[in-house]
């Protein structure tokens, strides 16, 4: 019964969380024993405690990271979003400072925690609670925001020059309307306001 209903939800090398089976009614234990059942017979394969993949069927490895099963865990499924990249992680993926960090930043609605630093797999991550539910309308208005109420802090000396232009470049690009930023700042500090009027964000703003 668990190898049908996870194969009819998901594809080979996707990453199964232990409650995605929550739906079929067992008990935890139960639900423990058939997915060790099913690693043993070779029908699923384990990453890590709690989380397993299905082998491909044509016997090919599927290999699945620790930034795959995060972005599942906390950002999304392929289908709902439910979280963002932030922090130095975004500034780095935007241009904005050349470092890559040490731990990705994650704003997510899947954690009960203000902040806490949690392992997947081997590879570290800061994971924060996000004060407004994200979702797919949402995530790209938060996630700029979010960015905005620490960019000085984020931004390297040498991007300085660069930084209004790549920032406008992403709002351009993501179309994000002044009307949803307008709907969201009360969820920040007052000097996200400050950088959006000192970087001229709201020139593009549509």
């Amino acid at each position: 019964m668990l190898l049908e209903f996870l194969k009819s939800k998901f594809g080979p090398g996707k990453p199964i969380f232990t409650e995605d089976a929550e739906p079929l009614g067992l008990s935890a234990g139960n639900l423990r024993q058939q997915f060790k059942k099913l690693v043993d017979a070779g029908e699923l394969s384990r990453f890590e405690p709690g989380v397993y993949f299905l082998p491909d069927p044509n016997h090919e490895y599927y290999p699945i990271s620790s930034n795959m099963v995060a972005e599942y865990k906390y950002i999304t499924d392929g289908d709902e979003i439910y979280g963002y990249y932030s922090g130095y992680t975004f500034a780095n993926q935007l241009g904005l400072c050349l470092q890559v960090p040490y731990k990705e930043e994650i704003v997510t609605n899947n954690t009960t925690a203000i902040a806490r630093e949690v392992k997947v797999g081997k590879i570290p991550f800061y994971i924060r609670r996000a004060k407004v539910a994200v979702t797919k309308e949402n995530r790209n208005v938060l996630q700029l925001l979010d960015l905005l109420k620490d960019v000085e802090e984020y931004t390297d000396y040498c991007c300085e020059e660069e930084a209004p232009d790549i920032i406008r470049r992403h709002i351009l690009r993501n179309k994000i309307l002044r009307a949803d930023v307008d709907k969201y700042i009360e969820n920040f500090p007052l000097k996200t306001y400050k950088y959006i009027y000192d970087l001229r964000l709201y020139d593009v703003l549509a």
